[in-house]
């Protein structure tokens, strides 16, 4: 069981002593009127128990708990971006016979306090729990090991809307390009509605490719790229295949555009390419034929062998590192706009 003293040497790198004191000392009695004071002051919310505990009451039990493993940064990440509505009162589990609390959830916002110099820490009393020791810690360890059984967390796409709302520009752009074009960010948008309303949406498809979407989104002409990618796969029928709006797809025609330039010869050449397979098909042979390549540089190279056969030049990118190809690409065209000038 870690206390108080030694949580502090772990955060600060010093080290502990190598044996507390067995000698009875004062200490002990005012942390038994501290803790008292603690459970006398405890306010009930409904069958919830929620008090305010001065952080030297507080223990950490490392037999089942993280802390050799706990991550500093993430401590310290919560310390420079601390926020107190983000932050639930951590759930202890009170221990009479050591007038001590053991946290079972909330290590991270305990050593942040700390950290802050705070005086104690907001905390939620389990309640329910064996008055034997050794019972009693077996529940704090199934209390902390299913801590996070029930949580739903949030996926990127889940927090789409509210981002737009935060004005965050990619998420805008995003939002903007999708607006009219029958898609959802996430399945679970049609799948949680009423069946009339399910029925309605029928013609809706979902954007699993929402990562690479708002990636693109993010680029400095992302806009018009996420805007030619959505019209390839529409104009290519691959709206309604199951890998249409794949990471896969959406990541392939955003490396082919930005290397093209955002060419419309180029983005009537791959629906030209496209309209004619399915996006299972596309894939498959890109693997056929260049099985040692990763699928990025595949897709890619195939892309681009479909496309030069279409416009009658070589092949912009043949494998490896996309990036020296647009960085030469960019070089000649800044170089041909000098010349011009």
């Amino acid at each position: 069981m870690k206390a108080f003293t030694e949580i502090k040497n772990f955060l600060t790198g010093n080290k502990a002593k190598e044996e507390e004191s067995k000698i009875l000392t004062p200490e002990i009695f005012k942390r038994k009127q501290m803790y008292e004071t603690v459970m006398n002051t405890r306010h009930f919310v409904g069958v919830k128990e929620f008090c305010f505990i001065p952080l030297e009451l507080l223990e950490i039990d490392d037999s089942y708990q993280r802390l050799n493993c706990i991550n500093k940064e993430k401590i310290y990440s919560l310390v420079n971006h601390f926020d107190q509505n983000k932050c639930d009162p951590i759930q202890v589990s009170p221990h009479p016979e050591t007038y001590t609390f053991a946290v079972t959830n909330g290590v991270h916002r305990m050593m942040c306090a700390q950290i802050r110099k705070e005086s104690g820490i907001e905390a939620c009393i389990m309640t329910g729990l064996s008055s034997d020791p050794e019972q009693r810690r077996i529940q704090e360890a199934a209390l902390f090991a299913t801590q996070t059984d029930q949580v739903d967390n949030l996926s990127a796409s889940q927090k789409h809307n509210a981002n737009v709302v935060r004005g965050i520009k990619k998420y805008v752009v995003l939002d903007e390009c999708i607006k009219g074009r029958k898609l959802v960010v996430d399945c679970k948008l049609i799948r949680n509605l009423p069946k009339e309303k399910q029925d309605e949406m029928a013609d809706y498809r979902v954007l699993t490719g929402y990562t690479a979407a708002l990636a693109t989104a993010g680029l400095v002409d992302g806009k018009a790229i996420l805007t030619n990618i959505l019209d390839i796969i529409e104009k290519s029928a691959w709206r309604n295949s199951a890998c249409g709006y794949s990471v896969d797809v959406i990541r392939t025609l955003q490396s082919i555009l930005i290397m093209h330039n955002n060419d419309n010869k180029i983005i009537n050449a791959i629906i030209d390419y496209f309209v004619h397979i399915e996006p299972k098909e596309f894939m498959a042979q890109a693997y056929a034929a260049y099985p040692s390549r990763t699928q990025k540089e595949r897709l890619c190279i195939l892309l681009e062998k479909e496309i030069a056969e279409r416009t009658g030049e070589k092949p912009m990118y043949t494998g490896g590192d996309m990036r020296l190809v647009n960085s030469s690409n960019n070089f000649t065209r800044g170089k041909n706009k000098k010349e011009v000038a």
